[in-house]
């Protein structure tokens, strides 16, 4: 997609068959942008494998030598498919030596050795790769991305469900129970600040407990920054648990977190409720929709993200499947990015298969259908049209939510918050979006100090992914 969760792609090339040209991205810790245009694709079988997301995105810049390369699919895998001969990486004409090693539905991709700085590579994935059906890959992919310096940073947990509310990073010593009556049938769900190694998500890595008991279940990963824990059954009722995830947890570039990650929450009742799709851009029969919008779908409740992907979340022209990527925002909104300009003046289909289910496990109704038509425009680039706080505001109220307003529609899965004090301790929170997804509001999980200088920082694309927003500004809170 243009946009994965936080990272896009410019150019998609299917080798040997078909290019696309979308628009450019960055790692989380660089930005680069180009302009997109439209192509002809290719019709492709539903039930196919299909690239679902990948790490370093498309013509990513910045990435670390030290870095893995992931590639997850929308089916899994015949294991026997994927090795050295179907995944590859290239620099120039030049195979780089490396291993490849397939968990879940992702592909991992380890160079023997660090890659070179500041150099283009190009990783490619064959058509011979199949799922367990013996289904190949519609075409060959590849995508471009450039390196920079040796990632030395670790990862952490940015957000859980249930939500944890302490002092960041968390203290292993001092779990806690802000959290009740969260479902019994509920999955356990931690989100990561970077892409992980695939590799070290399990169940030795992400251990849920009641008391000194461990919950038996499955961990499941998006191949990049979700995990999800699965009880094997429902949970007791009004019963206190200690999900925990280990330093064994290690990113893409080899970096370990710094301490075990723990959070404690407590049970209520099942839930029961049907999760329904309660709005999505471009809304149903919507014309003049800008060719290079993405298409965002929200949810009446929290959603399993593994149940969100290019299977149950499609985008057709006819009987024709336009290829794209899907992410999701890790608590009700999926996006599906189109990995090419639409064509103006068509219309487009849109389905969600009740294959989506919520936390519980529990389904979707039936599937949601919805069609739009596009223009002859893009969407321009945003920016950030206001703060709350401003720049420089003092006396801030210490439980005071951030909010940030852009000047159009912000793909929500390409958020990225920061609030630190004194540009060292990151502070904890939740985001939200309101209905136009212009206004992002962050809640801090914690109060923040008085009389303190804190400095927040963002990072957003518009829905065609045609241009980034940034803006980093301080505010100091009241005595």
């Amino acid at each position: 997609m243009k946009k994965i969760i936080s990272v896009l792609l410019p150019v998609f090339l299917v080798v040997t068959v078909l290019t696309f040209t979308g628009c450019s991205s960055t790692t989380t810790t660089s930005t680069s942008s180009t302009t997109s245009s439209s192509t002809t694709v290719p019709v492709q079988n539903l039930t196919s494998p299909m690239v679902t997301n990948f790490s370093p995105e498309n013509g990513a810049t910045g990435v670390p030598v030290n870095q893995s390369i992931s590639v997850t699919f929308t089916l899994a895998l015949n294991p026997s498919s994927v090795d050295s001969s179907t995944f590859t990486l290239m620099q120039g004409t030049t195979p780089v030596e490396g291993t490849v090693s397939y968990y879940g539905n992702t592909a991992l991709f380890k160079p023997l050795t660090d890659l070179s700085k500041d150099t283009l590579y190009t990783a490619l994935v064959s058509s011979s790769v199949m799922d367990l059906a013996g289904n190949n890959l519609p075409e060959a992919i590849s995508w471009t991305f450039t390196t920079g310096e040796v990632d030395t940073i670790a990862p952490y947990v940015v957000s859980t469900i249930p939500s944890f509310t302490s002092n960041f990073p968390v203290d292993p010593n001092n779990p806690f129970a802000d959290n009740s009556n969260v479902p019994v049938n509920d999955s356990i769900i931690a989100f990561f600040n970077e892409a992980m190694d695939p590799s070290t998500i399990n169940t030795n890595t992400f251990i849920l407990m009641q008391g000194t008991t461990p919950v038996a279940g499955t961990v499941n990963f998006d191949g990049f920054e979700t995990a999800i824990f699965t009880p094997s059954s429902n949970l007791s009722q009004n019963t206190g648990y200690t999900a925990t995830i280990t330093t064994g947890a290690t990113c893409l570039g080899g970096n370990t977190l710094v301490q075990n990650f723990v959070w404690s929450f407590t049970t209520g009742p099942a839930q029961t409720t049907v999760p329904m799709v309660v709005s999505m851009i471009p809304a149903s029969n919507a014309t003049n929709v800008a060719t290079n919008s993405s298409i965002v779908a929200t949810f009446s409740e929290g959603i399993n993200p593994m149940t969100i992907n290019g299977s149950s979340f499609t985008l057709m022209q006819g009987t024709t499947l336009i290829p794209g990527t899907v992410s999701f925002d890790g608590v009700n909104t999926a996006v599906f990015d189109p990995l090419a300009n639409l064509d103006s003046g068509t219309t487009y289909t849109v389905t969600i298969t009740s294959d989506v289910t919520d936390l519980g496990g529990i389904h979707m109704a039936s599937n949601v259908t919805w069609s739009f038509t596009t223009g002859q425009g893009l969407i321009v680039s945003p920016t950030v049209a206001s703060t709350d706080p401003t720049d420089g505001a003092t006396g801030v109220a210490a439980n005071n939510p951030i909010t940030i307003t852009f000047s159009e529609a912000i793909n929500p899965t390409s958020i990225v918050f920061t609030l630190q004090q004194d540009n060292t301790a990151v502070i904890p929170g939740t985001i939200t979006f309101d209905p136009t997804f212009t206004i992002v509001t962050f809640t801090p999980s914690i109060a923040l100090s008085s009389n303190t200088m804190y400095t927040a920082s963002v990072s957003g694309w518009d829905l065609g992914s045609y241009g980034m927003a940034t803006k980093t500004w301080s505010f100091t809170t009241a005595p």
